[in-house]
């Protein structure tokens, strides 16, 4: 009796923590995440890098470091080689922009590549193609648009306009995090895609 009793609370156990994982997985973003971005290898404050002059940022436009997110499915992150084309002769100002700015240098000298971690990911199985997006919204003869959370678009966006829609405003953020308050999951994909009419086919967004 206390051997069949340990198994059954060996169950009851297993069986509570995978419900809480698949929980903690649907309700936050990214999945099995707790609601924030994981640590990055080398510190990028997009306030500095993309926040506007007038706040005293460089302005820079996403696509010139996502240089894919206009022309295909992934935006991609840059070369370190590219982070060299400003740091080469940037140095930093402060000893903690200096000592990060050293890191890149000395990943470009020694050849190997900056692991950043991914803030956003879909299931293998999912298709989402960015450049298709950013062509909608930034369309002129688009007579119609809606935002993802259901709210009306009068204008064509921006390409840094149209990556807030989903990803909130990174040139904000010192640390890219999730859209607070936004699910990336089928649903909100769908009620999108229906109030833009859309094609909602199987097809369309799965592999």
């Amino acid at each position: 009796m206390l051997t069949l009793g340990l198994v059954g609370l060996t169950v009851t156990v297993v069986m509570g923590f995978l419900i809480a994982v698949l929980l903690i997985s649907w309700f936050s973003n990214p999945p099995f995440g707790l609601g924030n971005a994981p640590p990055q290898p080398i510190a990028f404050p997009h306030t500095v890098h993309a926040g506007s002059e007038a706040d005293g940022g460089m302005g820079i436009q996403c696509e010139f470091c996502h240089r894919n997110v206009t022309r295909g499915d992934a935006a991609t992150v840059p070369a370190v080689e590219q982070c060299l084309f400003c740091h080469k002769t940037i140095g930093g100002t402060g000893e903690t922009a200096k000592a990060e700015i050293a890191k890149v240098r000395q990943s470009f000298e020694e050849n190997d590549p900056i692991n950043w971690e991914r803030v956003h990911r879909l299931p293998d199985h999912v298709r989402f193609i960015h450049e298709a997006h950013i062509r909608f919204f930034t369309d002129p003869d688009q007579p119609t648009r809606t935002g993802i959370n259901g709210e009306s678009i009068s204008e064509p966006l921006t390409v840094p306009e149209t990556c807030s829609v989903c990803h909130g405003d990174v040139a904000s953020m010192t640390e890219v995090q999730p859209k607070q308050g936004q699910s990336l999951k089928m649903g909100t994909c769908l009620d999108c895609h229906r109030n833009n009419n859309v094609a909602t086919d199987c097809t369309v967004c799965h592999k």
